[in-house]
């Protein structure tokens, strides 16, 4: 099964200004993970000054995301891998979502690579994917990279009625 790598037009500029002459177009298939390794994809340790470490985004496994999804609090699930551009790209937005929302919202990762048949099942087509799931429900899904904010403004609409966000 092949992955399409997407980044949505509201995500390009950030992914071509931080990633100089990164390649990333939607549906590059034929192309080599290698093509897409990014000096972004390590592990994002994200601190504020002064204060502790920030929650974050933590990384299951097929047992530990079914365990999540029968848990009471709503879930944000990022589906990704550590070649993809833009995956890494969100991945500290991630990070600072899941501080933001502490206690209210769980967020957490999948690698696609590593647990494949968890995205086949959960029918994920492109990376990044992020699912929302409340009452062991996925209640909204988008494919493609997006910034904190529109992150925040998406949970906002799925968990808590806020209306739909305008498209970037």
């Amino acid at each position: 099964r092949e992955l399409r790598l997407l980044c949505p037009m509201a995500a390009l500029r950030t992914v071509l200004a931080v990633v100089v002459g990164m390649a990333c177009a939607e549906g590059v298939r034929g192309l080599s993970r290698s093509a897409f390794r990014s000096p972004l994809a390590t592990t994002h340790r994200t601190a504020r000054a002064g204060s502790a470490a920030v929650m974050k985004a933590e990384k299951l496994d097929t047992e530990g995301f079914k365990e999540a999804a029968q848990g009471d609090v709503p879930i944000v699930v990022d589906v990704y891998a550590q070649w993809c551009g833009p995956c890494q790209l969100m991945a500290p937005f991630l990070d600072e979502v899941a501080d933001m929302y502490s206690g209210k919202v769980r967020v957490v990762k999948v690698d696609a690579d590593e647990e494949e048949e968890l995205a086949a099942y959960l029918r994920v087509q492109g990376l990044p994917t992020l699912l929302f799931i409340r009452d062991r429900q996925v209640v909204g899904r988008i494919e493609g990279a997006m910034m904190k904010d529109e992150i925040s403004a998406w949970i906002e609409h799925h968990f808590f009625g806020a209306p739909v966000p305008a498209s970037g």
